[in-house]
């Protein structure tokens, strides 16, 4: 028999998170501040040229989560 331990993985693989090391989750914030300060220095530049493109926001936010989000896949990998 499996113990509960393992069977709760095997059965719902939501919420890991809490068993990823430490400096994963710390690069995971990181990553997280990053789109952030990428996203409203952006918006920043565009405010002061008098631009407004919410498109370049998006889009730099989407660049950011994507390189997170492959990180992320190949994380989860184990989990299929």
């Amino acid at each position: 028999a499996k113990s509960g331990t393992s069977r709760v993985l095997e059965t719902c693989p939501v919420g890991l998170e809490q068993f990823l090391s430490s400096k994963r989750v710390r690069d995971t914030k990181s990553n997280r501040r990053e789109v952030i300060r990428l996203v409203l220095m952006e918006q920043w530049r565009q405010r002061t040229a008098g631009v407004n493109d919410p498109e370049q926001l998006a889009r730099l936010s989407l660049m950011k989560s994507a390189e997170a989000s492959v990180v992320a896949q190949k994380r989860g990998t184990f989990q299929e």
